[in-house]
């Protein structure tokens, strides 16, 4: 299987990890940087959280042992463990990184590549929307 982003959000205790699979803002991630770098906002991977991932690379370490689940993630790790960021400078960040995509800033995607990315950019968006409005926290998980 192959790398993914998954965005989640905090509202208050209300942790959402319903996400769409965001692998084209993962697989060219460092394009992505490198134009949010060149519009002057906050780039995607400043808002990354390595959780899940080190989570799962230590249970290997550890297959014998049981793990509780946390009672507000259902996973084995919990909210507070995880790095959150304010959602609406992640949207003020995606959302000027869709006019920059939009705009043809962007460079090395086909095609297909920009269609796709700017539908993803428009459900973290839409999500981003949602989570801001109510003063919520997001992250963007890095899942394997």
């Amino acid at each position: 299987m192959g790398m993914t982003i998954w965005i989640h959000t905090l509202e208050g205790r209300n942790y959402s990890q319903d996400s769409d699979d965001h692998s084209q803002i993962c697989r060219h991630l460092d394009a992505i940087d490198e134009t949010c770098k060149k519009i002057g906002v906050k780039s995607l991977s400043e808002f990354m959280d390595y959780t899940d991932q080190e989570y799962n690379y230590d249970e290997f370490d550890d297959e014998d042992e049981d793990v509780a689940l946390d009672p507000e993630t259902g996973l084995g790790y919990g909210i507070d463990d995880m790095t959150w960021f304010d959602s609406q400078e992640g949207l003020s960040s995606f959302k000027a990184l869709k006019t920059a995509v939009a705009s043809s800033v962007i460079t090395g995607l086909d095609a297909d590549e920009i269609v796709d990315l700017m539908e993803e950019l428009d459900n973290c968006i839409a999500i981003l929307e949602k989570s801001a409005a109510q003063a919520g926290k997001f992250h963007l998980s890095l899942i394997e």
